[in-house]
């Protein structure tokens, strides 16, 4: 067994790999594979174990930008985690995860993210669930319509740079929320199964909607679904444009599925609030470099020591004092949590309270005001990864 990075002629070996252990299409895995078809992939970051001489297991790491506190920083999202049906349980998806964590130390990248397929399996490297999604299935009939849906009309080519500066700026108020390349927005329009159209008014791009539409769906009521993948809007009257040509469906024909950050809700803004909504969770964070990721943040709370236990990675296990900007390996002021890195991990993204952690004994407060410093440090936001952005 030999562990090793890609090297030119595996894209067809892990093609071939990734629908024998997924399924799916093998026009998707070849793209998937092929650095001139995916922007995002870098060989370097592909990681193998080859056994007798073929590709048997794999995991790719793709170098991203998210935001933290609304500053680019880079990330590495782990993706197709892999390995054929008859090489399982011999620990070969675990070795390739430490090499990749070992990777994306030393290539300076402080945040992993990832879909999990388990939990479990992923917490076991200091992983732990930072962001959630709120899944609509809708009615046509539960939405609203508008006259601002006449300024809807198809996308065009020169549309781009106006939808590209909507996301930037509906992005800086999601923790963790990817920066999309020029590479993958155009990746993302030229798919065949998308369509996108955009709300004008004034001659100026002020909302936008990605899309696909199904097949018909034997045995199904409705037949056929609309799948919002991205719906931005600057305005309130771009927003209703945009919901409205959802509620111009046709209702025995179609349903509608669309997903939300958590602080973002659609049902409270419908006729009736009584949709099928139901609470999906989302990526999970690895914070690969505590201190590192530490000094990402623009905060002004503290000073308190964290007390960080990572039975994963040694060198993030410590004490390390945080307060006014500033990040000190060390215990340098009197108030103190004690926690582990996967709770760190959501603190840091703003997924859950430092009290209902401590409510939940999963960390530990030093003293009274403790718990009270963490939430200044790390408040609560709406962690969150656009549809199309999810790899």
């Amino acid at each position: 067994m030999k562990i090793r990075t890609y090297r030119e002629g595996d894209g067809e070996a892990l093609a071939r790999l990734m629908v024998t252990a997924f399924g799916g299409e093998a026009a998707y895995a070849n793209e998937y594979f092929d650095p001139r078809q995916n922007p995002r992939l870098d060989p370097e970051q592909v990681h193998i174990i080859e056994e007798d001489g073929e590709v048997r297991a794999g995991v790719t790491v793709l170098p991203m930008e998210v935001l933290v506190d609304e500053k680019p920083v880079a990330m590495g999202g782990v993706a197709a985690v892999m390995v054929h049906p008859a090489y399982r349980r011999r620990r070969y998806a675990g070795d390739l995860m430490r090499v990749a964590l070992g990777d994306m130390g030393d290539r300076g990248a402080n945040l992993s993210l990832l879909s999990p397929f388990a939990h479990a399996f992923y917490r076991s490297f200091g992983y732990e669930l930072a962001t959630e999604a709120v899944e609509y299935t809708l009615k046509p009939t539960d939405l609203s319509t508008d006259p601002g849906q006449s300024k809807l009309r198809a996308y065009r080519e020169e549309d781009l740079p106006a939808m590209m500066a909507l996301l930037e700026a509906e992005s800086r108020g999601h923790q963790l929320c990817a920066l999309r390349s020029g590479g993958h927005w155009r990746k993302t329009l030229g798919r065949k199964d998308f369509e996108a159209s955009v709300y004008e008014a004034d001659g100026e791009v002020r909302g936008y909607l990605i899309y696909k539409m199904s097949g018909i769906r034997e045995g199904r009521e409705p037949e056929r679904r609309l799948e919002v993948q991205e719906l931005v809007a600057a305005t309130p009257e771009a927003r209703r444009g945009l919901i409205s040509f959802l509620a111009a469906l046709d209702p025995d024909d179609f349903d509608v599925r669309h997903w939300t950050s958590r602080e973002d809700p659609l049902h409270p803004y419908l006729l009736s609030s009584y949709v099928d909504a139901k609470v999906e969770p989302d990526q999970m964070l690895r914070l690969v470099d505590v201190e590192g990721a530490l000094r990402l943040l623009d905060r002004e709370g503290g000073p308190i020591v964290l007390d960080v236990a990572d039975d994963v990675i040694p060198k993030n296990a410590g004490e390390y004092t945080v307060g006014g900007g500033e990040v000190v390996r060390g215990a340098e002021a009197e108030d103190r949590v004690t926690l582990d890195v996967r709770q760190l991990a959501q603190l840091y993204a703003g997924y859950l309270p430092a009290r209902q952690l401590a409510r939940h004994g999963l960390l530990g407060a030093g003293s009274p005001g403790a718990v009270d410093l963490l939430e200044e440090l790390f408040p609560t936001g709406d962690p969150w990864l656009f549809v199309p952005d999810h790899f």
